[in-house]
């Protein structure tokens, strides 16, 4: 079982060793795995987002993740691959819009409590949860199992690409991994069973036809909705902590535990033995070939504008090209 927190083996510490190859191995790992279509399958491990009753307090005032799911999940999944694998003008133009609109996200909750989207617990609270169910998904898909090093590495990569999200102050993310997951660990404890989490489970176990399906799919979405449904809960809820999964309106079994082993399993398989070009994202199939090309021309570059000498001539010419 993936789980997201691991806090008897967390431990500070230096992060001079996110420099190391080990951590730089897994941080490329943890944003490939990002930038595949296969990280949307474990898309129901946020479901500890709506655990929280402010965040469901928001969702619920607009009614669009009961009424609208697969839209909303749309422009989650778009501004997703902006911030984590667009340019950093376009990360930071993302950010700031996010940022705006959500000024408007505030209001008194059922319970008569009052919510604001940039309450520093609730707004990092989504940050926390985004990042674990990446980190969930990169165990699921890659098999690693990543040093204290690593992960703090990870944690930092994760950071600096949503920097434009960070609240000022005291109110900024945590900085060390071992702190994040005794956090995690703590904030358990404020999650609930909410409406906007029956919700959210509701509409993956009977998900409508999305709008970007044509009405002829109609009769196939409905005898595979209900299967593709389990497998996406049997994903998400897998790579979850196992003091929130008892949270979701669910009853987790042994025979649940076998099936997210062998989903895991297979795909794990697809996702090492396909082309990244089949795999990947849109932007990241883009950001991919992008970074090839300058590879490629900064090959043709020479590595010395000083004056040529005969041997720098045979040198960068090579010798079928140099006159005797």
């Amino acid at each position: 079982m993936t789980c997201p927190v691991s806090p008897q083996g967390a431990r500070s510490v230096d992060v001079t060793s996110a420099s190391s190859s080990e951590s730089r191995s897994a941080v490329a790992r943890f944003e490939r795995v990002g930038g595949s279509v296969l990280f949307g399958l474990f898309g129901v491990g946020l479901f500890d987002q709506p655990m929280l009753p402010p965040v469901s307090a928001a969702l619920e005032a607009t009614g669009r993740t009961r009424y609208q799911p697969w839209a909303r999940a749309v422009r989650t999944a778009a501004a997703d691959q902006l911030i984590y694998h667009g340019e950093d003008a376009d990360r930071d133009a993302e950010s700031q819009r996010l940022m705006l609109l959500h000024r408007d996200v505030k209001g008194v909750g059922p319970d008569g409590e009052r919510y604001s989207a940039f309450n520093p617990q609730a707004w990092n609270w989504i940050l926390y949860s985004t990042f674990f169910v990446q980190r969930g998904a990169y165990l699921a898909l890659t098999g690693d199992t990543p040093s204290a090093a690593a992960d703090q590495a990870i944690w930092e990569h994760y950071l600096a690409k949503t920097r434009g999200l960070h609240l000022p102050g005291n109110s900024q993310p945590i900085a060390n991994y071992a702190d994040l997951t005794v956090h995690y660990d703590r904030m358990i404890a404020e999650l609930r069973t909410t409406p906007a989490l029956e919700a959210a489970t509701s509409a993956v176990r009977r998900s409508p036809r999305p709008d970007f399906l044509p009405g002829v799919t109609a009769p196939l979405w409905r005898v595979s909705a209900p299967a593709l449904g389990h497998v996406a809960m049997i994903l998400g809820c897998g790579i979850m902590h196992p003091e929130v999964r008892a949270k979701m309106p669910i009853i987790w079994t042994a025979r649940h535990d076998r099936q997210f082993r062998a989903l895991t399993t297979a795909l794990r398989i697809a996702y090492t033995r396909l082309p990244a070009t089949l795999t990947d994202s849109p932007m990241a199939r883009n950001r991919r070939k992008y970074e090839q090309l300058v590879g490629r021309y900064r090959k043709v570059g020479l590595t010395s504008f000083a004056p040529d000498t005969r041997e720098n001539r045979r040198v960068t010419a090579g010798p079928d090209l140099v006159s005797t």
